[in-house]
């Protein structure tokens, strides 16, 4: 049996937690509607909370994120401003991944916080370019660290998600994920799954399955991932 590994400084305690910024603990999980934007967004949150990067109470209070600085307009204020107004997020054809590293970019200036974007849209399961990705995904969990996942429907439309565990199979590098767009078990690390189809010669794109809480299996393409640099 192959063993599931997940990333580091994620704990249980009645929900999942991350260590904190000052080595608290931050109810991690973000359902859309908890805050005001979409899921590539709240993915992106997800994933600065287990960076490190802020703690949950300055996504949701303005007053407890501008306290946490010299009184000025800090970083944790442009992330509110910048990202939770409900505008930004929805994503397709990649536009907002690299919009999102951009932005995230100008909120951290002072701090060094980058996104790095990978994107294989359109790719076959089998070309190089779909394998190395899978790669690229297997290496940032193994090092600890989450990764945003965005994917495409065959319908045309997309969403994104947040790794932070895997396994392989032998088709696949099975991926464990916090999606937005679902409830969480109140003893899970993960609400959905998604298999790459990366370890056997396809030449679908939509050779990838999505797999759901409500029992749901759709076929997607993983088209592009990103990943913040320390």
């Amino acid at each position: 049996m192959n063993e599931i590994r997940f990333i580091k400084d994620l704990s249980w305690n009645g929900q999942i937690m991350a260590r904190g910024r000052e080595n608290g603990r931050n109810p991690l999980f973000i359902r859309q509607g908890d805050l005001d934007g979409a899921c590539a967004v709240y993915s992106l949150m997800m994933m600065l909370m287990i960076h490190r990067k802020i703690n949950r109470r300055e996504l949701e209070d303005r007053k407890a994120a501008k306290n946490n600085t010299d009184g000025g307009y800090n970083s944790y204020m442009r992330l509110q401003d910048q990202f939770l107004g409900g505008l930004k997020g929805l994503y397709k054809d990649g536009y907002y991944f690299r919009q999102l590293a951009e932005e995230l970019h100008s909120c951290f200036k002072d701090k060094a916080t980058a996104a790095v974007i990978d994107d294989v849209f359109g790719k076959r399961a089998d070309s190089k370019e779909k394998q190395g990705i899978a790669q690229a995904i297997m290496k940032t969990l193994q090092n600890g660290y989450p990764v945003e996942i965005g994917f495409s429907r065959r319908r045309g439309c997309g969403h994104a998600v947040v790794a932070v565990g895997y396994t392989t199979t032998r088709t696949s590098l099975r991926l464990f994920c916090l999606d937005p767009g679902f409830d969480i078990s109140k003893i899970g690390f993960w609400n959905s799954i998604i298999d790459i189809h990366c370890f056997e010669p396809s030449s679908a794109i939509y050779s990838d399955l999505y797999y759901t809480p409500d029992g749901n299996c759709s076929r997607v393409t993983v088209d592009e991932i990103l990943t913040i640099n320390d």
